[in-house]
């Protein structure tokens, strides 16, 4: 399947990337799991993995997903949980996409209003100079999720 290009960006598997992002989805095998290993994500898995050798078939496996065409906007649109999306502001998905999602979850459709009566349970948090690859490390991400989940306590106790 080829990529509709539009405005320098390309759609494809349900994510609209960036064109070097899709390029380097090609190449994600196990062949590449050695330089691999100098990521964040490497050192994640390895301090969890109860199998630390199998890093190879990991890549390999997120290397096929990641060339597998899918569209998740159905699924995304069912969801009735509260949600907090978060991206970086230098993300591999683009910020328009993400705004596309919080769409679908039902934010974004209306002013909230005074009283916050109109805010949608569905929360989106661009984070400032964070890319796709470290928006799990950035000091933006725990006031981010504190916040959401602050606000869903509040609304809990208010609904009793």
């Amino acid at each position: 399947m080829r990529p509709a290009r539009n405005s320098g960006y390309a759609r494809v598997n349900g994510l609209n990337l960036y064109p070097a992002i899709i390029a380097g989805r090609a190449h994600v095998d196990p062949g590449v799991a050695e330089a691999l290993k100098h990521t964040p994500f490497y050192e994640l898995y390895v301090s969890i993995a109860p199998r630390p050798a199998d890093w190879p078939v990991l890549v390999a496996k997120m290397g096929e997903l990641a060339r597998q065409h899918y569209d998740w906007s159905k699924e995304v649109a069912a969801i009735a949980a509260p949600t907090l999306l978060v991206f970086g502001d230098a993300d591999a998905v683009r910020p328009a996409h993400a705004v596309e999602f919080f769409e679908l979850l039902g934010g974004g459709k209306e002013d909230g209003g005074w009283d916050g009566s109109g805010i949608s349970s569905a929360q989106l948090a661009i984070l400032p100079g964070v890319t796709h690859y470290n928006v799990v490390a950035s000091p933006a991400l725990p006031e981010a999720v504190t916040s959401f989940l602050d606000a869903r306590r509040q609304n809990a106790e208010r609904s009793l």
